[in-house]
């Protein structure tokens, strides 16, 4: 049987050639076969010293057409190396620990080639950033990669450490992504060189002149102060602490049951905050609806059936599952074809269902009859356009007035509904939200009827003496408002 072969993956430190560990400069020398990631790094200067022969990778770059292709072509090559020539060291600037791509596929992807790893960890650029500029304790520090643009936003409420962003180009698109949840004026530091005696730089630019800054390059690192004091984590902390056994006894007192008003409470009032087109109401009020949210979590946690975690995993998945045409190789063009994929994929889903269609009589009225008549659609039972809907309703009203000359009760309440859910079918053609058109109706009247009670006091009397004509002119002067 023919013997694994290795491969030491080193760290070369930093920068700095005196932070190149003793292990790893031992590694190299011995190691017939060296492959760096980049020759651009000052610490090659102790290779040279020693005589330390290796082959540089910048090349790959160059023939690659995006950095995921880079490191993938750089992983591979290392790997054949080892298959052929034995045992190989692949030294990558600062700790291969640290955002080092091509180093985490080669540790995936080695055990199956018959490829065992070795590390050869080193001071990373985190200890040089932390001497610099005095970073805080490591729970409140993030480190990305500038080509990961993905998980750019994904630590607002912590330090923020920036590496591999090797040019203005990388730098600018940095700066669009974060555009998006820190302010313009968010303060940047560069620092190039960190952990070096000479050619050190540092500044400290807003945001929008993040890209401007002139010394960027493969050895400068950015830093961002977090842009909100609190996330999450601490979101979460707070609850435990509430429900915990010093907490807040009415917390404590919860169940999920008791807990049903609030939810559907706080959920009205986004509706509400949305209609009134105030983005602070919005903020807030989602931020009530959320801790609803946590608040369900932390019970079903402390009950031992599912924690918050689980709850943000299985929607993640059920959206990445569910949006194939998205994450897949699926194509869909069009909302309706969105729609009628969703149906059957949740048709797969829940194969103990013996119907694509379900009635939760939980759900209003309203929202009831939108959601079956969706449901419907997606399965193709719907009128080809608008036209035949309009004249289901123009049918039903026929039926109610028939119903109403016949004085037969039980009809008219029949035959009511039917107009109604026909009238809702009109709205889902017209794009409209039935519930929200109904409330905003409600909300109208409402108003106009308060100006009619206003007017009718502001005359001394309430408007039950006042004549039906008179109402109506103050309720047209309510319209006219």
């Amino acid at each position: 049987m023919k013997p694994m072969s290795t491969i030491y993956l080193v760290g070369l430190g930093p920068g700095d050639p005196q932070a190149l560990t003793l292990r790893a400069l031992k590694t190299l020398k011995r190691v017939k076969s060296v492959y760096l990631r980049t020759a651009r790094h000052p610490g090659l200067q102790l290779l040279t010293r020693y005589q330390i022969r290796y082959t540089a990778l910048d090349f790959v770059y160059e023939k690659s057409s995006t950095f995921d292709e880079t490191y993938q072509k750089i992983a591979y090559l290392v790997m054949n190396a080892a298959r052929k020539k034995g045992p190989v060291a692949y030294a990558v600037p600062g700790s291969p620990l640290f955002a080092e791509k091509a180093v985490e596929i080669i540790l995936k992807k080695a055990p199956a080639a018959g490829i065992r790893c070795r590390i050869i960890p080193s001071v990373s650029f985190m200890e040089a950033m932390a001497a610099e500029i005095c970073l805080p304790r490591d729970e409140e520090v993030a480190v990305v990669d500038a080509l990961q643009q993905d998980k750019l936003l994904d630590y607002p409420e912590k330090h923020l450490l920036i590496m591999q962003a090797y040019n203005s180009f990388i730098a600018s698109r940095v700066k669009l992504e974060l555009g998006s949840i820190y302010p313009d004026d968010h303060p940047v530091t560069a620092i190039r060189g960190a952990g070096l005696f000479s050619g050190k730089k540092t500044v400290t630019v807003p945001l929008y002149k993040m890209d401007r800054i002139p010394f960027i390059d493969h050895l400068t690192t950015f830093y961002l102060p977090p842009v909100v004091p609190r996330g999450i984590t601490d979101f979460l902390r707070v609850m435990r602490r509430l429900r915990g056994e010093e907490g807040c006894p009415w917390d404590r007192e919860q169940d999920h049951h008791t807990l049903k008003p609030y939810l559907l409470e706080e959920a009205y009032e986004v509706l509400g905050a949305i209609n009134s087109g105030s983005a602070k109401d919005l903020c807030e009020e989602l931020g009530d609806l959320l801790l609803q949210v946590v608040f369900h979590c932390q019970i079903a946690s402390e009950n031992g059936t599912f924690t918050f975690y689980d709850a943000v995993d299985g929607i993640t998945e059920k959206l990445i599952r569910r949006h194939p045409h998205v994450f897949g190789s699926a194509s869909a063009t069009t909302a309706g074809d969105v729609m009628k994929s969703w149906q059957q994929i949740k048709k797969d889903e829940k194969t103990e269902r013996t119907s694509l269609f379900t009635l939760e009589n939980y759900l209003p009225a309203l929202l009831r009859a939108q959601k079956l008549q969706r449901q419907a659609s997606s399965a193709g039972f719907d009128w080809p356009d608008d036209k035949g809907a309009w004249q289901k309703v123009d049918e039903e009203l026929k039926e109610l007035i028939d119903a109403y000359n016949q004085q037969d009760q039980a009809k008219i309440v029949e035959e009511f509904g039917d107009l109604l859910f026909a009238a809702v079918n009109v709205s889902r053609f017209l794009k409209v939200d039935a519930e929200q058109a109904l409330a905003g109706s409600t909300e109208k009247f409402y108003k106009r009827l308060r100006y009619v009670e206003q007017m009718a006091e502001a005359e001394g009397r309430g408007i039950s003496g006042y004549s039906l004509s008179k109402l109506d002119e103050w309720w047209e002067e309510a319209k006219k408002q």
